[in-house]
């Protein structure tokens, strides 16, 4: 078999429908005719029905194959192109036609059924935009204020109205296309409550619920009431208490979407179930589980819908494991997240859980059975951004944004859609970056595709590269990139790229390198982990993972630095193990299994050979600066210097992530009763105040005899400071081990217990306080040693459940009586009162202000170490 693969590529997910048989049900997906399309009529004339269902994405093509529209979203623009497919046999040609601005953000892009405008959603600026003229001279022509943080957009099939997913309000917006004003907005937060997933006392507010992604059916006739929207929940939703030993985290939570009929705006849920099996055993031989969360996509074909997500498999053993004297073993590398397509049966609007698999353990089986060698010539899905159906449907791809790969897979609709066949007879996937290519037409961290409407045209698809700022036309003939891996690539640049080594070039290659799972980022850079995968957009993916120190929710990286000042840093992870970005480089090697980015020699492709072992060099964890390490000017002499500034350009793009923007739909006075609550009553600003709204930061600049020094600086309690707060009995040191620098070693003096080690709300069930082997005593609740680094409140909005074991459900919760020492840490009075319903005030009102803080929001000044909290941590003398 050929195989075109290297390290530090890009491509795609292929996937093949086999025609269903004339006695099915009613198809909500068909495609009518393209050249005798359905009509209806509307106000000012007939009414253009649309070739299929309507979805968002990065990408969109006309109904004609005419004009593609690809989004910008670094830039705040989107890229017109006009498309042509000549009869010679020659590849398709893409001219890029007009860039026009739009915003901030534009996330997804969806045409109107006769291919003249585009509507376009702004995350950033909360706006649905439309652009004219497609045609002709595109131009704005119109915009409408919607929810917060919308993701997702599509069209019904008459086009007379956009939907759109506000992700962070838990809402969908109707916008009347023609006059750009909103009709209607469905509560999906009322929805998720009534499921019961959130316990019998949830009520309804904002940010319960996050639609991402939206597609609508088009059953081809002239009526659009009689159509459906789906719309994908973004995190997984616990379904299952977790047992006390954590046995059940790999499929305790479900994938979940939303169903809401256009007749009456009724809305109904569908379930997502985990996957028992991944398909790989884990260093211990035992079976991994996981469950789909983050749901990236949604296309309706025929009469299924496919969802892609990242599925989580946070149980222990996780990480590679270095027996003593053994050869390491990587087999929790490939337990710990894969690239998942669930199978939604639209005729009964159930899971077709036979057709669900994870796309990783198929290939992998598909690589075996044919001698596939087990190097870079492999390549697995990991965020598998979005899925494209080739005309017929017979044939779709799955874009895989992380792991720069196409894999090919056969669903046979006749048996409910199940996968016969994986893979390309030619091509094992397809390469967007294959070698030899120029630069200039790589294409890095691909987001959406879009597959022509016409028969004619099907043999190609076009596909959106986020990073590279360029389209890739794909050529389904030689499963390549049209014109090969030679001058004649058909890549064309959809935006300029930033200027070499400026500051916005350094954010957009730190950004390559969080998200990719290819090259040295990732085990043999098959696609396996990469940062985004619990990290997507410098977020959280809400799962509390067992990690070497204990259970730990994947921390959201917006309050990793001041915007305001980038030398103002938090000390990193639940436990303050870390005090540097590249740091987690440990990460890399030990998570994903990459080769990692601090090496003395770049290889082709990448070999654990190259590494500079930072505990060799005095460097790893706590014991020195790993930045040292990193710079390419050598500073510390070493006898091999470090060759790559990949974490210095991480750590540009970390510095610059932005905070989720507040709910539109807040009460605006409840917010600023919760922020009278949080500062006079309850003294919150004592562990949660400064600009990254948490009183963590990193209080020295690290060096080998600087973070020595603190091992000895011994830290005494402020006046006033409540006792229950010390971190530690006796042993009080700005950085303390407990003997034990492997298991212990942490910045004490900034750790505050405030009551969340082993427990948990009936909700969540028990808190198996493990480390990462699933036995040994996770670190938090040592005499010397008590507590947890405060966390930054920004991104509350989208950051269940809470506390470093994912402990509390929701902020209802939160305030619960069971985490009362979390509340009453700093006011012994906080939320006493003896009214139940005066009470259940204060909660809301504390909720809604919490959930009010963003980036433009007025921070709180940290005070002076006392009875009201603040830090006592400090450098050495």
């Amino acid at each position: 078999m050929p195989l075109a693969a290297v390290a530090g590529t890009t491509a795609l997910v292929l996937l093949q429908l086999v025609g269903c048989g004339g006695d099915d049900p009613a198809n909500p997906g068909a495609k009518p005719g393209i050249d005798d399309p359905d009509g209806g009529e509307q106000a000012g004339g007939p009414l253009t029905i649309a070739p299929g269902p309507s979805r968002g994405s990065a990408i969109a093509i006309s109904a004609d194959d005419s004009t593609v529209v690809a989004v910008n979203r670094d830039v705040g623009s989107i890229s017109v192109f006009s498309a042509s497919y000549p009869d010679d046999g020659t590849p398709a040609k893409l001219e890029k036609k007009a860039e026009v601005p739009v915003g901030g953000e534009p996330w997804q892009v969806v045409l109107s059924p006769d291919g003249d405008s585009a509507y376009v959603v702004l995350r950033k600026d909360q706006k649905l935009v439309k652009v004219g003229g497609l045609k002709t001279t595109p131009a704005v022509a119109g915009s409408v204020a919607v929810g917060s943080e919308p993701t997702g957009v599509a069209l019904t099939p008459g086009g007379t109205r956009a939907w759109v997913a506000n992700w962070v309000d838990g809402t969908l917006t109707g916008v009347d296309t023609a006059a750009m004003t909103v009709g209607s907005t469905i509560d999906l937060n009322t929805a998720l409550v009534a499921t019961g997933l959130l316990g019998p006392d949830a009520k309804a507010r904002p940010a319960l619920a996050h639609p991402r992604s939206v597609a609508i059916t088009n059953n081809g006739d002239r009526s659009e009431d009689d159509e459906s929207i789906y719309v994908t929940e973004y995190f997984a939703q616990r379904i299952e208490a977790e047992a006390d030993n954590g046995a059940n985290a790999d499929v305790a939570k479900a994938g979940l979407v939303y169903k809401v009929k256009l007749s009456d705006k009724s809305v109904s849920t569908i379930r997502l179930a985990p996957l028992a099996d991944m398909g790989f055993a884990d260093s211990n031989g035992g079976k991994a589980g996981c469950y789909p969360n983050q749901l990236q996509s949604i296309t309706i074909q025929d009469r299924y819908a496919y969802v892609s997500s990242i599925c989580a498999s946070p149980k222990g053993p996780v990480g590679v494991v270095v027996p003593q004297g053994g050869q390491p073993n990587v087999a929790n590398v490939k337990t710990t997240t894969h690239g998942v397509v669930s199978v939604i049966d639209l005729s009964a609007d159930k899971e077709a859980t036979g057709a669900t698999a994870s796309l990783h353990a198929r290939f992998d089986e598909h690589f075996t059975a044919n001698n596939v060698a087990d190097d870079g010539s492999r390549r697995y899905p990991a965020v598998p951004a979005d899925i494209g159906f080739v005309r017929g449907g017979q044939v779709g791809y799955v874009v895989a944004n992380g792991a720069d790969s196409v894999f090919r897979v056969r669903y046979d609709v006749a048996q409910a859609s199940a996968i016969t066949e994986v893979s390309s007879p030619t091509q094992p996937f397809i390469n967007l970056n294959p070698a030899g290519i120029a630069a200039d037409k790589s294409g890095q961290n691909p987001i959406g595709i879009a597959t022509p409407n016409q028969d004619a045209h099907k043999r190609f698809a076009f596909v959106a590269n986020d990073v590279s700022r360029n389209v890739s036309v794909i050529d389904f003939n030689t499963q390549a990139i049209a014109g090969g891996a030679s001058d004649s690539a058909v890549v064309v640049r959809a935006s300029a790229l930033p200027g070499e080594n400026s500051t916005e070039d350094r954010i957009r290659k730190g950004k390559r390198f969080f998200n990719t799972a290819t090259g040295r980022w990732s085990l043999k850079g098959q696609g396996w982990n990469g940062c985004q995968a619990c990290h997507m957009d410098g977020l959280s993916d809400n799962v509390t993972w067992f990690f070497a120190r204990g259970p730990r929710q994947s921390t959201s990286l917006e309050g990793s630095f001041s915007k305001k000042d980038p030398k103002d840093q938090r000390l990193f992870n639940w436990t303050a193990i870390f005090d540097e970005v590249a740091d987690f480089e440990g990460n890399t090697r030990g998570i994903s299994g990459g080769v990692g980015a601090i090496v003395h020699t770049k290889s082709t492709p990448p070999a654990n050979a190259d590494r500079i072992d930072p505990a060799a060099v005095g460097a790893a964890g706590l014991a020195g600066s790993i930045e040292h390490v990193v710079d390419t000017s050598n500073p510390l002499n070493l006898a091999q210097k470090n060759v790559l500034t990949d974490w210095e350009e991480i750590k540009a793009y970390i510095q610059q992530i932005r905070a989720p923007r507040s709910p539109s739909n807040l009460d605006g006075a409840k917010v600023n009763f919760g922020r009278q609550i949080f500062l006079a009553e309850g003294s919150c600003q004592g562990c949660h105040g400064g600009d990254k709204w948490t009183i963590s930061r990193k209080f020295y600049e690290p060096s080998t005899q600087t973070n020595q020094k603190l091992a000895s600086t011994a830290w005494a309690p402020p006046a006033g400071f409540p006792v229950a707060l010390l971190p530690a009995t006796d042993q009080r040191f700005m950085r303390f081990a407990n003997g034990d620098v492997g298991a212990l070693d942490q910045l004490q003096c900034i750790l505050r217990p405030v009551g969340t080690f082993a427990k948990a709300d009936t909700l969540m069930g028990k808190t198996a306080e493990l480390r990462q082997n699933m036995t040994a005593a996770g670190q938090g609740n040592e005499t010397n040693g008590r507590g947890f680094n405060p966390p930054s409140l920004l991104g509350v909005q989208v950051g269940a459940p809470f506390f470093h074991s994912g402990g509390a459900a929701t902020l209802e919760s939160l305030f619960s009586p069971t985490f009362k020492e979390h509340y009453q840490a700093l006011a012994p009075n906080l939320l006493t009162e003896a009214d139940p319903n005066e009470r259940a005030a204060k909660v809301e009102q504390l909720v809604q202000f919490l959930l009010s803080i963003d980036g433009d929001t007025t921070s709180v000044p940290i005070p002076a170490a006392g009875g009201q909290g603040g830090t006592f941590c400090a450098p050495p003398p």
